[in-house]
């Protein structure tokens, strides 16, 4: 008579063929996790049904020695024992690992799987596993410790998959399968206690969720277009780069699809992008189609990385003639295409969908509605910008940011008067990062306002905390980019950390280049000339750079004027270049205007520049750009 505790295992024979059904009839997720969950599911329903024998014949033996019998036992138990390497095996391609890692761990697991199998095939001919003395008692042999060395193995592979790639998990699918792993070991303790097979049921729960998070083609869907989502192609790239080898990625990106929206409307619109998938689709079996944005697909190319320009130039060709919808209106669409080879263009996922951003931008711009390549984009600048970028960020979130001040001498007081406050960064991977890189790259992503800011707050606390009325230093030159000037409350938070610090306004002059005062001029003035009306004092920086024009003089309440380093260069080896500084120079003084000269770096250029009327100087003659320590120790020396 059957024992009552096989109701566990009828109860996973049917779950399991239910999710046999569910698989084998829905859509196909095409990773190599996919298939090894698969082959799971198989092994457990075969574990299953030996099982529901086995625990029959084991209550009624047969009289004398059965082969099926034997061979039906033997089956069970290798079947069995062969779970745990095979779901450690399944970890190796659930977690995004690295090639070589991956290779190593899944040579482990299916080394276990031969070793456990061989161990309890030869079993009945060796007794390497258990046997029977002739008094009917059951022995272990060395080989069950074999067994359980290596399901302990196969756990620790486990836990190393999770441990050191956890972030290449999502946070849903870790914490599924890590509850899933201890249910099935709490039940496994409770099967060797009571003798309930309840094993196999939980590992049938197990796989169920398994599905329903991972291996769901409804998770990973558009359903607009029947399209694999966004965030799957991340897990299938990810996947990709695991793997190793070469794989192509085909971007269409529609150009003013909006337009296209607006005149036929969004339903139409919505109807146009399912064709365009069902077209991109039909390129080829081996090829998985991505809806990536709105208005953008992506077609990866695993197997014809070689045909990647003849399905570019076919989709290209596609999109020269109308596409029609259901009520017949055909409609003229322009797609802009990029291909980018993996891992050449981009080796992990972060980086592809950079290169992607990039190529895209650059195409719109210069070959719109045309086919572009992800290698012609001046991709190492950009990973360079990227990374300058991050180091900035870096900086600022650790508060890393230094101020370094460069004294200006005073040549009536014949010593240093002011100085220049001057940003430098240093990054633990790309070391030190020129302003002349950095500063430009916070302007065009806007994070030189929050940095401006800092940097100014630096300069106030240091005038505060080191008394630099009382060490002769009278002011403090800052430098704020055009970026600043524009917004409208600039003037209220600089006197806001002025007042927070007890700064006053004569000891702050603030140096901007010509570029600040022509962009959003309204804005401009208002904040130069509320900040005049407070009392500090501005400096038109590097003049006689770029399109020097005396307009910006005549209308800026410009009380000192820096000459740029390059004309005062220049002036010492050509002649006119000489002529044009001096006469410059006599003009200046004419309008009553201060005159600092940058990069002074020789006692001849001293001399020269002082005969002909500059008021102050600034250069490595005198000192180059150092820290704050290093400042007052100079100023305080003399």
């Amino acid at each position: 008579m059957m024992n009552w505790s096989l109701a566990f295992d009828y109860a996973t024979i049917l779950l399991l063929s239910i999710l046999v059904i569910w698989f084998l009839t829905e859509r196909r997720v095409p990773l190599k996790s996919t298939s090894v969950y698969f082959g799971l599911v198989v092994l457990l329903f075969v574990c299953t049904t030996l099982e529901i024998f086995a625990s029959y014949f084991s209550s009624n033996p047969p009289k004398e020695t059965n082969v099926p019998f034997i061979i039906l036992m033997v089956s069970y138990s290798v079947v069995y024992n062969l779970i745990a390497p095979c779901f450690a095996y399944y970890m190796c391609y659930v977690v995004h690992m690295n090639s070589k890692t991956q290779r190593i761990m899944s040579t482990m697991t299916r080394v276990s799987i031969v070793v456990v199998s061989l161990i309890l095939i030869l079993n009945p001919f060796l007794d390497w596993a258990y046997y029977y003395d002739e008094a009917g008692n059951y022995h272990k042999g060395f080989g069950v410790y074999i067994i359980n060395a290596s399901i302990v193995l196969m756990i620790g592979i486990c836990i190393v998959c999770f441990t050191r790639f956890f972030d290449q998990i999502r946070f849903t699918s870790a914490a599924v399968i890590v509850l899933n792993v201890i249910i099935c070991i709490v039940m496994h303790i409770i099967q060797q206690r009571t003798g309930m097979q309840m094993t196999c049921f939980s590992m049938a729960i197990c796989l169920v969720t398994l599905y329903h998070y991972l291996h769901n083609p409804g998770v990973v869907m558009d359903t607009k277009t029947n399209l694999y989502n966004r965030d799957f192609m991340g897990e299938y790239i990810r996947s990709g780069f695991s793997y190793g080898g070469r794989f192509g990625v085909i971007v269409v990106a529609m150009d003013d699809f909006k337009f296209i929206n607006k005149t036929y409307g969004v339903d139409t619109g919505d109807e146009l992008l399912i064709q365009i998938g069902r077209f991109l689709k039909s390129l080829g079996n081996s090829n998985v189609v991505f809806r990536f944005g709105s208005d953008q697909f992506c077609v990866v190319l695993r197997k014809h990385v070689k045909n990647m320009s003849d399905i570019a130039e076919t989709i290209h060709e596609r999109f020269l003639h109308p596409w029609y919808s259901e009520a017949k209106a055909g409609a003229m669409m322009s797609a802009s295409i990029c291909c980018i080879e993996c891992p050449k263009d981009a080796d992990s996922y972060g980086e592809l969908i950079e290169v992607i951003d990039y190529s895209m931008a650059v195409a719109k711009k210069t070959k719109k509605g045309g086919i572009s390549w992800a290698v012609d984009v001046e991709i190492d600048k950009i990973r360079g910008d990227k990374a300058v970028e991050k180091a900035v960020k870096l900086a600022m979130d650790r508060d890393d940011l230094m101020v370094y001040y460069q004294p200006i001498y005073s040549i009536s007081d014949n010593r240093y008067n002011s100085a220049e406050a001057l940003v430098r960064l240093k990054d633990d991977e790309l070391g030190w990062i020129s302003p002349e890189k950095f500063i430009p790259i916070a302007e065009k992503n806007g994070l030189i306002v929050e940095m401006g800011e800092m940097i100014f707050e630096k300069v106030c606390k240091f005038i505060h905390d080191n008394n630099l009325k009382e060490n002769g230093i009278e002011y403090i030159e800052v430098n704020i980019s055009p970026v600043q000037l524009i917004q409208v409350d600039f003037a209220d938070r600089v006197k806001s950390i002025m007042e927070k610090y007890g700064v006053t306004p004569d000891q702050i002059n603030i140096e901007i280049t010509e570029t600040a005062s022509i962009a959003s001029m309204s804005v401009v003035k208002e904040n130069i000339n509320k900040l005049v009306e407070y009392g500090i004092s501005f400096s038109l920086d590097d003049y006689g750079s770029g399109s020097s024009n005396i307009e910006y003089i005549n209308r800026m309440p410009f009380k000192i004027i820096k000459l740029d380093k390059y004309i005062v260069w220049d002036a010492f080896k050509n002649d006119k270049a000489g002529i044009t500084l001096e006469y410059t120079i006599g003009m200046l003084n004419a309008l009553k205007l201060l005159i600092v000269a940058e990069g002074v770096e020789t006692a001849e250029m001293r001399d020269k520049l002082t005969s002909v009327g500059c008021h102050y100087m600034q250069g490595w003659y005198y000192s180059k750009a150092v820290s704050d320590k290093e400042f007052m120790n100079l100023i305080q020396q003399g």
